[in-house]
């Protein structure tokens, strides 16, 4: 449904040295590749597939293997540091955590991403589907699909 390539995504950008301090206090080795990982997640640019990442990494002079990212990928999603999202089109895209859970309005014209939180507190409608269902909740995905503001020609002045 997405292209990969023109994802666009613009979530905050957190202050990497209190990361890595935390990583550094919790034991855990900064080696260069985990820090480049690290700091392209930071960037905040986009969601990004295995061949993206690799391919920043690789634009960014540093040589490493599919096995290894995929190792970083798994690290810092058992930190709570990126989480794994699907869009819709079968692939699996990384994103950082930028300060909680979120969803994302997905604009099938121009592929832009833009993170949403919630103000409405899906726990009560979770709760019913447990007490009806007995169904026991891990985690939840909701992404919205639509055409954005932008696209509808809607300017900030409009709003």
């Amino acid at each position: 449904m997405t292209d990969a390539t023109q994802l666009r995504y613009t979530p905050l950008v957190a202050d990497t040295e209190i990361i890595f301090e935390r990583l550094r206090k919790e034991g855990f080795r900064l080696t260069s590749t985990r820090k480049a990982v690290l700091r392209l997640f930071l960037s905040g640019e986009s969601p990004m597939t295995v061949p993206e990442l690799l391919l920043r990494l690789s634009t960014e002079g540093i040589s490493v293997n599919k096995t290894t990212v995929y190792r970083e990928l798994d690290f810092l999603i058992t930190r709570k540091l990126i989480r794994e999202v699907q869009l819709g089109d079968g692939l699996r895209r990384y994103e950082y955590l930028k300060g909680g859970h979120h969803h994302h309005l997905v604009c099938v014209k121009c592929k832009n991403i833009e993170c949403f939180e919630m103000k409405a507190c899906l726990k009560e409608f979770e709760e019913q589907i447990t007490a009806e269902k007995n169904f026991t909740f891990i985690k939840h995905s909701l992404e919205f699909f639509g055409i954005c503001a932008l696209c509808n020609g809607v300017t900030e002045s409009a709003r």
